[in-house]
Protein backbone atom coordinates (compact mmCIF):
# COMPACT_ATOMS: atom_id res chain seq x y z
CA UNK A 1 0.00 0.00 0.00
CA UNK A 2 0.88 3.43 -0.89
CA UNK A 3 2.12 6.56 1.40
CA UNK A 4 -0.82 8.39 0.00
CA UNK A 5 -3.13 5.14 0.13
CA UNK A 6 -2.75 5.05 4.15
CA UNK A 7 -3.23 8.60 4.60
CA UNK A 8 -6.43 8.37 3.19
CA UNK A 9 -7.15 5.24 4.64
CA UNK A 10 -6.37 7.17 8.43
CA UNK A 11 -7.98 10.23 7.62
CA UNK A 12 -11.33 8.26 6.28
CA UNK A 13 -10.75 5.86 9.64
CA UNK A 14 -10.75 9.16 11.81
CA UNK A 15 -13.33 10.85 10.64
CA UNK A 16 -15.65 7.51 10.99
CA UNK A 17 -14.16 7.22 14.45
CA UNK A 18 -15.21 10.74 15.44
CA UNK A 19 -18.93 10.30 13.72
CA UNK A 20 -19.15 7.53 15.99
CA UNK A 21 -18.21 8.56 19.02
CA UNK A 22 -20.82 11.47 18.61
CA UNK A 23 -23.59 9.23 17.75
CA UNK A 24 -22.56 6.56 20.91
CA UNK A 25 -22.64 9.57 23.22
CA UNK A 26 -25.92 10.96 21.95
CA UNK A 27 -27.26 7.08 22.05
CA UNK A 28 -26.00 7.18 25.92
CA UNK A 29 -28.09 10.50 26.76
CA UNK A 30 -31.07 9.24 25.54
CA UNK A 31 -30.84 6.13 26.94
CA UNK A 32 -29.95 7.26 30.98
CA UNK A 33 -32.32 9.61 30.58
CA UNK A 34 -35.77 8.96 29.44
CA UNK A 35 -37.27 12.75 29.54
CA UNK A 36 -33.91 14.20 27.45
CA UNK A 37 -34.86 14.99 23.94
CA UNK A 38 -32.70 15.15 21.22
CA UNK A 39 -33.71 16.26 18.06
CA UNK A 40 -31.99 15.69 15.01
CA UNK A 41 -30.45 19.43 13.27
CA UNK A 42 -32.84 20.86 10.86
CA UNK A 43 -30.29 20.41 8.22
CA UNK A 44 -30.65 16.12 8.47
CA UNK A 45 -34.04 16.90 8.53
CA UNK A 46 -34.29 18.96 5.56
CA UNK A 47 -32.12 16.38 4.37
CA UNK A 48 -33.91 13.15 4.70
CA UNK A 49 -37.09 14.30 5.16
CA UNK A 50 -38.12 13.55 0.97
CA UNK A 51 -36.56 12.37 -1.76
CA UNK A 52 -34.36 15.42 -3.40
CA UNK A 53 -31.46 15.21 -5.27
CA UNK A 54 -29.50 15.66 -2.22
CA UNK A 55 -29.98 12.98 -0.72
CA UNK A 56 -28.92 10.87 -3.83
CA UNK A 57 -25.69 13.07 -4.09
CA UNK A 58 -25.22 12.28 -0.71
CA UNK A 59 -26.05 8.32 -1.71
CA UNK A 60 -23.51 7.98 -4.37
CA UNK A 61 -20.58 10.01 -2.11
CA UNK A 62 -21.01 7.00 0.10
CA UNK A 63 -21.17 4.06 -2.51
CA UNK A 64 -18.04 5.78 -3.98
CA UNK A 65 -16.24 6.06 -0.33
CA UNK A 66 -17.23 2.23 0.53
CA UNK A 67 -15.98 1.13 -3.17
CA UNK A 68 -12.71 2.90 -2.38
CA UNK A 69 -12.26 1.32 1.08
CA UNK A 70 -12.99 -2.29 0.12
CA UNK A 71 -10.68 -1.49 -2.99
CA UNK A 72 -7.87 -0.45 -0.45
CA UNK A 73 -8.63 -3.08 2.13
CA UNK A 74 -8.40 -5.53 -0.72
CA UNK A 75 -4.98 -4.53 -2.25
CA UNK A 76 -3.95 -4.28 1.97
CA UNK A 77 -4.26 -7.97 1.95
CA UNK A 78 -3.07 -8.87 -1.23
CA UNK A 79 -0.15 -10.79 -1.62
CA UNK A 80 2.87 -8.35 -2.79
CA UNK A 81 4.38 -9.23 -6.37
CA UNK A 82 7.22 -11.52 -6.88
CA UNK A 83 10.05 -10.41 -8.08
CA UNK A 84 11.09 -12.52 -10.96
CA UNK A 85 13.16 -15.00 -9.85
CA UNK A 86 15.34 -15.68 -13.53
CA UNK A 87 17.41 -12.96 -14.74
CA UNK A 88 17.76 -12.94 -18.87
CA UNK A 89 21.11 -11.91 -20.22
CA UNK A 90 22.22 -12.08 -23.72
CA UNK A 91 21.81 -10.45 -26.81
CA UNK A 92 20.81 -11.89 -30.69
CA UNK A 93 24.24 -14.19 -30.40
CA UNK A 94 23.03 -15.90 -27.64
CA UNK A 95 21.14 -16.15 -23.87
CA UNK A 96 21.58 -17.11 -20.85
CA UNK A 97 19.06 -17.12 -17.49
CA UNK A 98 20.51 -16.65 -13.93
CA UNK A 99 18.72 -17.86 -10.80
CA UNK A 100 18.58 -15.12 -8.49
CA UNK A 101 17.94 -16.69 -5.84
CA UNK A 102 21.04 -19.06 -6.14
CA UNK A 103 22.91 -15.89 -7.17
CA UNK A 104 22.23 -14.94 -3.67
CA UNK A 105 23.09 -18.24 -1.65
CA UNK A 106 25.87 -18.32 -3.89
CA UNK A 107 26.75 -14.23 -2.63
CA UNK A 108 25.61 -14.99 0.70
CA UNK A 109 27.95 -18.26 1.16
CA UNK A 110 30.82 -16.18 -0.39
CA UNK A 111 30.74 -13.35 2.04
CA UNK A 112 30.32 -15.89 4.90
CA UNK A 113 33.67 -17.29 4.09
CA UNK A 114 35.78 -14.54 3.17
CA UNK A 115 34.84 -12.35 5.70
CA UNK A 116 35.65 -13.64 9.11
CA UNK A 117 33.10 -13.39 12.03
CA UNK A 118 30.31 -12.33 9.41
CA UNK A 119 27.06 -14.34 9.79
CA UNK A 120 24.33 -13.08 7.54
CA UNK A 121 21.22 -13.08 8.49
CA UNK A 122 19.35 -12.63 5.07
CA UNK A 123 20.98 -11.18 1.83
CA UNK A 124 18.91 -9.74 -1.12
CA UNK A 125 19.24 -8.69 -4.74
CA UNK A 126 17.27 -5.72 -6.16
CA UNK A 127 17.33 -4.22 -9.66
CA UNK A 128 17.58 -0.60 -9.43
CA UNK A 129 17.43 1.49 -12.60
CA UNK A 130 20.71 0.05 -14.99
CA UNK A 131 22.46 -1.37 -11.71
CA UNK A 132 21.71 -3.79 -8.64
CA UNK A 133 21.55 -3.12 -5.01
CA UNK A 134 22.01 -5.68 -2.28
CA UNK A 135 20.68 -5.62 0.52
CA UNK A 136 22.61 -7.81 3.48
CA UNK A 137 21.09 -8.61 7.45
CA UNK A 138 24.01 -9.33 9.74
CA UNK A 139 25.73 -10.05 12.78
CA UNK A 140 29.10 -8.17 12.43
CA UNK A 141 31.97 -8.27 14.53
CA UNK A 142 32.38 -5.17 16.39
CA UNK A 143 35.76 -4.07 16.02
CA UNK A 144 35.36 -2.97 12.08
CA UNK A 145 32.17 -2.34 11.22
CA UNK A 146 33.49 -0.11 8.09
CA UNK A 147 35.85 -2.38 6.68
CA UNK A 148 33.56 -5.34 6.87
CA UNK A 149 31.23 -2.87 4.69
CA UNK A 150 34.24 -2.06 2.17
CA UNK A 151 35.15 -5.71 1.94
CA UNK A 152 31.53 -7.12 1.59
CA UNK A 153 30.94 -4.47 -0.92
CA UNK A 154 34.35 -5.56 -3.19
CA UNK A 155 33.19 -8.78 -2.65
CA UNK A 156 29.56 -8.66 -3.93
CA UNK A 157 30.95 -6.04 -6.78
CA UNK A 158 33.49 -8.41 -7.92
CA UNK A 159 30.85 -11.51 -8.08
CA UNK A 160 28.15 -10.08 -9.81
CA UNK A 161 30.42 -8.73 -12.75
CA UNK A 162 32.17 -12.27 -12.61
CA UNK A 163 28.44 -14.03 -12.86
CA UNK A 164 26.39 -12.17 -15.09
CA UNK A 165 28.35 -8.88 -15.99
CA UNK A 166 26.08 -7.25 -13.40
CA UNK A 167 27.06 -4.01 -11.83
CA UNK A 168 26.80 -2.98 -8.18
CA UNK A 169 25.00 0.52 -7.50
CA UNK A 170 24.53 0.29 -3.71
CA UNK A 171 24.86 -1.81 -0.80
CA UNK A 172 22.75 -1.46 2.53
CA UNK A 173 24.00 -3.51 5.55
CA UNK A 174 21.57 -4.12 8.20
CA UNK A 175 23.49 -4.42 11.12
CA UNK A 176 21.43 -6.87 13.34
CA UNK A 177 23.73 -7.23 16.41
CA UNK A 178 27.66 -6.79 16.86
CA UNK A 179 29.58 -9.80 17.91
Amino acid sequence: MTAGGRVVAVIVGLVGLLFAAADLVREVVLATERSATWPLAAWSTRLTAGPTWAIAVAAAVAAVVTVALILLAVRQLRTPRRRPWLLELGDAAGSARLDLPAMERALRRRLEKDIPGVKLRALALSKRGDGWWVRLEAELPARDVLGVQARAAGLVAADLARLGGLRLDGLDVVVTRLA
